[in-house]
């Protein structure tokens, strides 16, 4: 027990130890001489210039209290504490003794004067000792961008993935420098001291300058420094310093343009029209008066000269009610005049498994004969990562030979039997769309009123058949080849829109578009497959979705192979979604 009391009283007595430490004053009094009040002023709430007590302490950590102006600053050895007229005390206060409230009327001052300086010293107990000091601490920065590189006293620092800089440095001033690419770089200076530091948050602006270019001419493609950037007009951030901007488009003469930028500048470029280059086209077909389309836009009637055709390769139709329809692509040189002659075949015309169909207004139907026999549906090997609707797979016989079309229905074809068109991108050779499951049964029964066929939507069966090449197929995923490219308009290559039909490779059947473009009415009903092999199967009995088959303008590759499956409500409607026909016979 007396042990016990014994440790009790020793601990007792070092924490009265500890906190029985004081701090006292020295001396305190007026440095007459001493103009720093007034050569470094601080102003009062009277906008007077503030007495200044200069309190002597070699310590760290120093706080006050009473009637200061703003924070007091640390120097070597002191702080220097800024006081309004009047006052005469303060408080000196440390964590590591007993707060000291200093009285200037015990010192002979009293109340300190305006644009006076003062000096109060301050001494530590004998043999009290501090803490030990790092000698240092931390800087904190942070910067945008956040892969900006960072440099403190010239020395880089490790690459920070979030935009936020810390080390430990020695007390005193330091340098920093803030870099990144395309920005202005920023340097400047922080003190390290005892306390808390606020972190530097340093803005970077972009060095960036701002060039904007136009074209009259209309879809003109723009490149800079040989690398396209779409089409004018066109604003983008370029570097500082040279740049080659060209102005281009298929059938004219390309300009360009060279511009020697600075940071942050503005620049508007602005290109001339650019000129054509051009050639002729003679167009001498029987019987007189045939309709001539260029790149499924009417220009005249047979036998005539074309002037003025943009050089390149272009499709020229010749057409007559009552008569086939002639195909050819020409390919036109500057100054040159190319030559198309020929004879139109009356009524329906055939060419090995093709038929021509004529409708109205020189508008025809290219149809392709597809001979009957039996496939596996589905997800077949070669249709890689399919959706879980393709299976299972399942053999399927078409007993009976039929006609697709060659073609997507075109709005040229659209228009001639319903009198309007209803497509979101308008154009004569180009496919149909933003038209319902409904509004193809109207079609196609004011189409077979024109022709006397009997016109109708594939089932799905015969869709896919068709698609993947019927009897001639070779195993491609997509319809025609494995290279979606060849054979198809989608995300990747349709800059986001549809394309004149026929554009793209056709398949092993000569069918052109069946994996991309616009997706295509079926007959059918939606419904699940089952694994049973099916013969002339016509889909569901019902259903609330018809279905929609092929890939689109807007499709990912996923989405174009000849097994996916799609369904849309009957009513519906989409700038993706048109149609092809099919003729029994």
């Amino acid at each position: 027990m007396r042990k016990i009391f014994l440790s009790f009283f020793l601990l007792f007595a070092a924490i009265s130890t500890v906190f029985a430490q004081k701090l006292t004053v020295e001396s305190f009094k007026l440095a007459s001489n001493d103009l720093t009040a007034q050569s470094q002023p601080r102003k009062d709430l009277n906008n007077l210039n503030c007495a200044l007590v200069k309190v002597g302490i070699a310590l760290d950590g120093v706080k006050f209290d009473g009637s200061i102006m703003g924070e007091p600053i640390q120097k070597l050895g002191e702080y220097w504490v800024y006081m309004p007229k009047g006052v005469s005390m303060l408080q000196v206060l440390h964590k590591n003794y007993t707060p000291l409230m200093v009285n200037f009327y015990d010192y002979g001052v009293g109340k300190v004067e305006s644009g006076m300086t003062y000096i109060l010293t301050l001494s530590k107990p004998a043999g009290s000792t501090e803490p030990t000091d790092a000698g240092g601490n931390f800087y904190a920065l942070t910067v945008t961008p956040k892969n900006a590189v960072v440099t403190i006293d010239g020395n880089p620092q490790t690459v920070s993935t979030d935009g936020e800089y810390s080390a430990m440095l020695p007390y005193g001033s330091h340098t920093y420098k803030v870099e990144a690419g395309g920005y202005i770089s920023k340097s400047g200076s922080f003190t390290i001291i005892s306390s808390d530091m606020t972190p530097i948050n340093v803005s970077l602006v972009s060095a960036m300058a701002t060039v904007s270019v136009t074209c009259p001419t209309p879809a003109v493609s723009l490149y800079v420094d040989k690398k396209s950037v779409g089409m004018a007009p066109w604003t983008g951030s370029l570097k500082e310093g040279m740049h080659l901007i060209e102005a281009k488009k298929k059938g004219y003469r390309s300009q360009q343009r060279t511009i020697n930028l600075s940071q942050r500048q503005r620049l508007d470029v602005a290109f001339a029209e650019l000129a054509a280059i051009q050639g002729n086209l003679s167009v001498n077909y029987k019987p007189f008066g045939a309709d001539v389309y260029i790149d499924g836009k009417k220009v005249g009637q047979s036998p005539r000269v074309f002037n003025g055709i943009l050089v390149g390769n272009h499709k020229v139709e010749i057409k007559k009610d009552g008569y086939g329809t002639d195909s050819k692509t020409v390919s036109i040189l500057e100054g040159q005049t190319a030559s198309l002659s020929g004879v139109l075949a009356t009524h329906t015309s055939s060419s090995g498994n093709t038929i021509t169909i004529p409708v109205k207004d020189g508008i025809s139907i290219d149809m392709v004969r597809v001979e009957a026999g039996t496939f596996t549906m589905g997800a077949t090997a070669e249709m890689k990562d399919p959706f879980s609707d393709e299976k299972p797979t399942h053999g399927v016989t078409l007993a009976n030979d039929y006609y697709i079309g060659k073609y997507e229905v075109t709005q040229a074809l659209w228009k001639a039997v319903m009198g309007n068109n209803p497509s979101n991108f308008k154009g004569d050779n180009l496919p149909v769309e933003m038209v319902s499951w409904d509004n193809c049964q109207e079609f196609i029964s004011k189409l077979n009123r024109i022709t006397g066929k009997t016109f109708r939507l594939p089932t799905e069966t015969e869709w896919e058949y068709a698609a993947r090449g019927g009897k001639k197929s070779r195993g491609y995923q997509y319809s025609g080849s494995n290279n979606l490219s060849e054979v198809a308009w989608y995300k990747e290559n349709s800059g986001y829109k549809t394309h004149a039909v026929g554009t793209k490779q056709a398949n092993e059947l000569g069918i052109h578009d069946m994996s991309g473009n616009v997706l295509e009415w079926c007959q059918d009903w939606y419904g699940e497959y089952n694994s049973s092999s099916q013969l002339n199967p016509t889909g569901a009995n019902s259903g609330s979705y018809r279905v929609r088959r092929g890939g689109c303008w807007f499709d990912l590759a996923r989405y174009c192979r000849s097994s996916s499956r799609r369904s849309f409500t009957p009513g519906g409607r989409d700038n993706d979604l048109g149609l092809r026909l099919v003729l029994s016979e």
